[in-house]
């Protein structure tokens, strides 16, 4: 299957520059191409053969992973990965492997973190709507889940085609909401033994995922119609988060409070649930409450990608998606 990585990149280029680089490699891709949704310039060593794609506005991650693949779409399949996650080439070969089969529409690695425990995903409670998610570990073997994160995972391009991520969440729960979706549609989500590592935190503040937790789980719940989850959602931010994150955690770095993100996340999850696609026009939304700094708007003078100028790949192909401009 013809394979392009998707790396969603906001903050330092030092993290997405190592680890297109190391994709760039991979005997089992065919592009690498990175999404500034920061709308940073193209770092000076990234390879020639990677695409460096700068969308008009931030769009998370679900609605970056929608603009990469509109961009990008004479793929097979597409791997979405974050830039704190290193994934190995027999990894990412076993992954696609397993894509391969028969109605089979995600298949994920299993994350290690730097403590070498495993994220497992694979077998979450009904409880799925609290913030702690438990699973059982998929063993040495591959494992049906119910979802998997999209810190790492593979996509069968057919299966997006059908079933897009959804953009709305911007931050946090576009994956399970479409692992989800996917499995309604009767694709099979699929995590895989085969490791990936990931290194620390992401560049977004912890502050700024309070926020959208609280409010992406109960837009989560209500789109989904699970009433008794919605509500078992809101008693626990009433009761545990919001109290948790007022008294216990201490102001952020650059001088957010963590309750007050919490309250928003809570008001703006019982509002009006925007439609589904592209995220909404003022995120990121936390930025009101932080001084984390949004992507500049895009000039008229400015182009919206800077495309690799390298010649075709080392299976001696043209480059995928000439639309990429």
């Amino acid at each position: 299957m013809k394979t392009v990585a998707v790396i969603v990149h906001r903050g330092p280029t030092e993290p997405t520059l190592d680890l297109a680089t190391r994709l760039d490699v991979s005997t089992h891709l065919d592009q690498v191409t990175v999404i500034a949704n920061d709308r940073a310039e193209r770092p000076s060593g990234l390879p020639a053969s990677v695409g460096w794609l700068v969308p008009p506005r931030d769009l998370g991650r679900g609605g970056a992973f929608r603009y990469a693949v509109e961009t990008i779409p004479a793929a097979a399949a597409y791997l979405l990965v974050e830039n704190n996650v290193r994934i190995d080439d027999p990894t990412i070969g076993a992954c696609l492997e397993l894509l391969a089969g028969a109605n089979i529409g995600i298949v994920a690695p299993t994350l290690v973190d730097d403590a070498t425990a495993p994220t497992t995903p694979a077998r979450p409670t009904r409880f799925l709507v609290l913030p702690r998610i438990l699973g059982n570990a998929p063993g040495d073997r591959p494992s049906e889940a119910n979802w998997v994160t999209g810190a790492a995972m593979f996509v069968k391009a057919e299966c997006h085609q059908r079933i897009p991520m959804d953009g709305r969440y911007f931050l946090g729960l576009e994956d399970v909401d479409f692992c989800h979706r996917v499995r309604d549609a009767g694709w099979s989500v699929v995590i895989s033994p085969w490791p990936a590592r990931r290194h620390g935190a992401g560049p977004v503040p912890a502050a700024a995922y309070g926020y959208y937790e609280v409010r992406n789980r109960l837009w989560y719940t209500r789109i989904r119609r699970w009433h008794g989850r919605t509500a078992a959602a809101l008693l626990w931010t009433v009761l545990a988060t919001l109290p948790r994150a007022t008294v216990l955690r201490p102001p952020g770095a650059d001088g957010s409070h963590p309750g007050r993100l919490v309250l928003h996340g809570l008001l703006d999850g019982l509002g009006p649930v925007p439609p589904s696609g592209d995220p909404r026009l003022d995120e990121p939304r936390v930025t009101r409450w932080t001084t984390w700094a949004p992507a500049p708007p895009r000039t008229a003078d400015a182009p919206a990608a800077q495309p690799s100028t390298s010649p075709a790949r080392r299976r001696h192909e043209p480059p995928l998606g000439q639309s990429e401009r």
